[in-house]
């Protein structure tokens, strides 16, 4: 029996080939170019507790960032590095808000950190701007996270409409809008995200990305794009947490974008991606007419509610009997896994896609749909 594991969004095997033998060969090139300074502390121009400053002036041409480049651009080891430093910065004890279902990472760094988790509704088009004012009108919150442009876990893309107008109420509030853009360039229908203009919203926006999907996982570079305020704020927790990021690797995927290679990677993982993306869309067609799922522009991850299902521990022993392996969700901020059951009338499941052929897709989501109309 052909087995498929919906459970971790990894890249697929095959997108990891290529960038193998260009990372060779671009290690060679930074050691040739800096020498050991690369593998040294902090060298004055070079690199700096924030980052590689390549780097970062590389990451600020690319994402339109002004200003002082040292001030606003920060180099990690890790998207969730960068989220970390954000909480670390607030005594334990503040609001942090996020989408009510969101990166289930982010969850338990706020409760770990001992910050007060808060969930805001989502619609179709992001989160729910009526209940995220009600929300920072009603709580003291020092944060609120947003999964940018294809949303973890739900799988829609937000709008930059939606993200500006949660900026805009962050802002009116003086709440840290923190929006995460794991995704942004990774879209497979054919249109291309545009940033929002961060220009609008200069002392409470902040970005936060990750190399982690469109490199790998293992390379463990993340960013964040931030207000001078912000930097300043999370420097002393970044100095006192390392000593410095993995410079090396900083470097590697410096000459990556310099070199105009990881432009061309993208258009690579596009068109691998597309059409398993497709085939995930078309399957739910296809097997579960009836349900309502987010119709997938690109991202990882897609959320599915089976209405009149509750037997959750049931469900996921039927269907690893068939071969296909799901867990319960761990996506939903503290309370709101209830009421989204108790809502929707069923069990949730995040499902994966990107690491699986069209045709494990279109099977996987066939043996879904066998096992819940089973268990109707």
């Amino acid at each position: 029996m052909q087995k498929i594991n919906f459970l971790r969004g990894v890249p697929a095997d095959e997108a990891l080939v290529p960038i193998a033998g260009i990372f060779a060969e671009n290690f060679a090139t930074i050691f040739k170019e800096y020498g050991g300074r690369v593998l040294q502390y902090q060298t004055p121009g070079l690199s700096d507790f924030l980052g590689f400053i390549p780097l970062k002036k590389s990451l600020a041409q690319r994402y339109n960032v002004r200003g002082d480049v040292n001030k606003r651009v920060i180099c990690t080891n890790g998207g969730m590095e960068t989220l970390t430093f954000i909480l670390k910065s607030f005594p334990p004890g503040s609001g942090i808000a996020s989408d009510a279902l969101t990166y289930d990472r982010f969850i338990m760094d706020v409760i770990k950190l001992g910050h007060r988790s808060i969930g805001v509704p989502l619609t179709h088009d992001g989160v729910d701007l009526t209940e995220l004012e009600k929300t920072l009108s009603e709580n003291d919150v020092k944060v609120y996270y947003q999964v940018g442009y294809h949303q973890s876990p739900m799988g829609f893309t937000t709008s930059n409409a939606n993200l500006e107008a949660a900026s805009e109420i962050c802002a009116k509030h003086n709440v840290l809008h923190v929006i995460d853009i794991a995704y942004f360039e990774l879209r497979f229908d054919g249109a291309k995200n545009i940033l929002i203009d961060l220009s609008k919203f200069p002392e409470t926006t902040c970005l936060a990305g990750s190399f982690t999907k469109t490199i790998s996982p293992g390379a463990k570079c993340g960013f964040g794009i931030l207000p001078e305020s912000v930097v300043a704020l999370i420097t002393p927790v970044i100095t006192n947490s390392r000593l410095n990021p993995n410079y090396p690797t900083q470097a590697a995927i410096h000459k990556l974008i310099d070199s105009g290679y990881y432009d061309k990677h993208l258009k690579f993982l596009i068109n691998l991606y597309k059409p398993r993306m497709e085939a995930m869309n078309n399957a739910f067609k296809k097997y579960l007419p009836d349900i309502e799922v987010a119709e997938l522009a690109g991202g990882f991850f897609l959320g599915l509610s089976l209405p009149g299902v509750t037997n959750e521990t049931g469900y996921i022993e039927r269907i690893g009997a068939k071969g296909v392996t799901l867990s319960a969700p761990t996506a939903f901020t503290p309370g709101w896994k209830e009421k989204y059951y108790k809502k929707t009338g069923g069990i949730f499941f995040r499902l994966t896609f990107p690491a699986f052929t069209p045709e494990e897709n279109d099977l996987g989501i066939a043996r879904i749909a066998e096992t819940y109309k089973e268990m109707l």
